[in-house]
């Protein structure tokens, strides 16, 4: 009867040191950045600011994906988070000048954006339009962001949004041929 407990003991101590194992591998994967944990610096080809890309998007896996729209002057670059489409960037190019507030009908609640002359913010839609001198001085530059999220979570986001789209504008102009 004496050898049954030491059995029991026996087999007790390595299912712990194997417990233990497993709760240590455990504690290090959470301390790793997983997939839902990073976020890139670039979208199709424009680097972004991680930091003010992730205020604006759920948890999860972000994927970017440049969509052909089947004309130079005109780019889109769409942003999954988990498979589900949450955020679309639209670029376009060798725009004539139009009033951006008074011509597109932008969403809930727009008003003028401070971050330029032409542009507009408005709950899930930021909409501007600058200066593309090197294409002519009559070419003007459309950057169009749009989230696909609840109104309640598009109100709430409204300054990311616009964050997001003052640092993106520069790196859309350049990628465009605008800018520097």
């Amino acid at each position: 009867m004496t050898t049954a407990p030491r059995r029991t003991t026996r087999r007790a101590a390595p299912a712990l040191g194997i417990a233990a194992a497993l709760l240590a591998g455990l504690t290090a994967c959470g301390a790793d950045p997983t997939a839902d944990d990073i976020t890139p610096k670039a979208l199709c080809g424009r680097t972004v600011d991680p930091e003010l890309l992730r205020s604006l998007l759920p948890s999860g896996e972000i994927k970017a994906k440049q969509e052909s729209i089947g004309d130079p002057m005109n780019s889109r670059c769409v942003v999954s988070v988990n498979g589900s489409r949450t955020l679309y960037v639209d670029e376009v190019r060798d725009q004539n000048y139009f009033n951006v507030q008074k011509e597109i009908p932008v969403g809930p609640y727009p008003q003028q954006s401070g971050t330029s002359g032409n542009a507009v913010i408005a709950d899930g839609r930021y909409v501007s339009m600058s200066p593309c001198p090197k294409r002519g001085s009559k070419s003007n530059f459309v950057l169009d962001i749009t989230l696909s999220v609840s109104p309640d979570r598009a109100r709430e986001q409204r300054t990311q949004l616009e964050k997001f789209a003052t640092a993106y504008r520069p790196e859309g102009l350049r990628a465009m041929g605008c800018g520097t």
